[in-house]
């Protein structure tokens, strides 16, 4: 039997290789995982930068609320140009009792009591000008203008002060017409400009007018700006004449009190005066009566003079050495100062007063209103009375320094207060007391 599948022709099959079209694909593939990832990534950088953005944004939000929170709450400051006034403690007296002693110590303190006291805006060393003037309004001149010009609250007197007329023609819109018509430097009298017939022209008034306008400069006072000497009355600040006007009267003593010319003394060393001179010892100055108790037997004096010997206050005990100084008797004695030793009686005065203390240091007419000292020089009492007769020796009686302290601090008047370890030998005592103390002298 025949097979006839060996005639049938035979099939070839070839293998295909796709490995180019196989890596073809895969880079395909590749490229485009790659490209997602780039798509993700700039999608992420976009969402941090926004978040960023708004981060910021929140910070800012945040900064402007807090500072406009800030200046809501924040205290209003109005500032004016009047007086500023502050709160000043005020000296008072308690009773402290001492384990030690059998008496009692009184010492001043600070109580809360409001007084006021005008003070400068600003720090008080700074230069500062008070102006005032009075409306003509006549003869071309609509006003006369004086400026007082001063260095600080605490100086004595004006540095400078100028006085002019203002004229009721305008120079120019962007001038005043004003015309110098005097000056005044520290306590000197004051100096007028000599007005030509040219000046008075172009201000467009007269020389007649220009040189009556001259008596409307009223010049400033010769003292302090501070207030407790301002109720005083213009007439009784002008500048004090060569000499003592008036005759008669009587001498007291009296003691600078702090740097600005302020001396206290008693009431009756100044009572019923026409005038009121400081014998210092080199020159007589004219006083002014700022603030007095008739009760108490006080009175505070002001003069035109800065001075660096002042005295202090301090505290006192019974049985206590002290040192009265003054001027006693100076028709008789002489001007030079006067020291008597002794020591503390009682701590009340006369019928048990308080305000009072009692010493045994002699003392004469004269003595009023003297420094009654420690032993370390600081002031104790105003010497202010003595009692005489055949059974009454050594009765003397003095204002406590305690009293005279708060009179001071009621009336704002600065003064100091302090202590001491060692006391200081007589001759030394008297050597300091000289250089506060002064002669008061009451002319009728």
């Amino acid at each position: 039997m025949v097979d006839d599948t060996s005639n049938q022709p035979i099939k070839e099959y070839t293998a295909s290789n796709f490995s180019t079209l196989n890596a073809h694909a895969d880079g395909v593939i590749n490229n485009e995982h790659q490209l997602a990832r780039l798509k993700k990534l700039k999608v992420d950088r976009t969402f941090i930068k926004n978040l960023g953005i708004i981060a910021i944004i929140i910070g800012l939000l945040a900064i402007i609320l807090a500072f406009a929170y800030n200046r809501a709450n924040a205290p209003i400051i109005d500032i004016v140009e009047k007086n500023v006034y502050i709160d000043k403690p005020v000296y008072s007296i308690i009773k402290v009792p001492d384990a030690e002693l059998s008496q009692v110590i009184e010492v001043p303190v600070y109580i809360d009591r409001i007084i006021k006291v005008p003070i400068q805006v600003g720090a008080v060393t700074d230069e500062f000008t008070f102006f005032h003037s009075e409306t003509i309004n006549k003869n071309g001149i609509f006003a006369v203008t004086v400026g007082a010009s001063y260095k600080s609250v605490n100086s004595p007197y004006p540095e400078s002060q100028w006085c002019y007329a203002r004229g009721s023609k305008e120079a120019s819109e962007n001038a005043n017409n004003d015309l110098r018509l005097g000056n005044k430097t520290g306590t000197n009298s004051p100096t007028y400009n000599k007005i030509s017939q040219n000046d008075s022209s172009e201000f467009g008034s007269s020389i007649e007018a220009l040189e009556t306008a001259k008596k409307s400069c009223i010049w400033y006072p010769d003292r302090s700006p501070l207030s407790d000497v301002s109720e005083v009355p213009p007439s009784e600040l002008s500048p004090p004449p060569n000499s003592p006007p008036g005759s008669g009267g009587n001498s007291g003593t009296g003691f600078y009190i702090n740097s600005n010319g302020y001396i206290l003394t008693n009431h009756h060393v100044v009572d019923n005066c026409s005038s009121i001179w400081i014998n210092d010892g080199n020159s007589q100055i004219e006083a002014i009566l700022v603030k007095q108790n008739k009760t108490l037997d006080i009175a505070a004096l002001k003069i035109n003079k800065r001075t660096n010997d002042y005295a202090k206050f301090g505290t006192v005990r019974t049985g206590e050495d002290v040192m009265a100084l003054g001027f006693p008797l100076g028709d008789i004695l002489g001007n030079e100062i006067k020291a008597t030793k002794g020591n503390i009686s009682s701590l009340s005065g006369f019928e048990g007063n308080k305000d009072y203390l009692q010493f045994t240091a002699p003392i004469q007419p004269g003595n009023s209103g003297g420094p009654l000292l420690n032993e370390g020089g600081y002031i104790v009492g105003i010497n202010t009375a003595t009692y005489g007769g055949k059974r009454l020796q050594n009765i003397n009686f003095a204002i406590k320094g305690t009293s005279a302290s708060s009179f001071l601090g009621k009336h704002s008047i600065n003064f100091e207060y302090g202590d001491f370890k060692n006391p200081i030998n007589s001759a030394d005592l008297v050597e300091l007391g000289e250089k506060y103390t002064v002669q008061v002298l009451c002319y009728k």
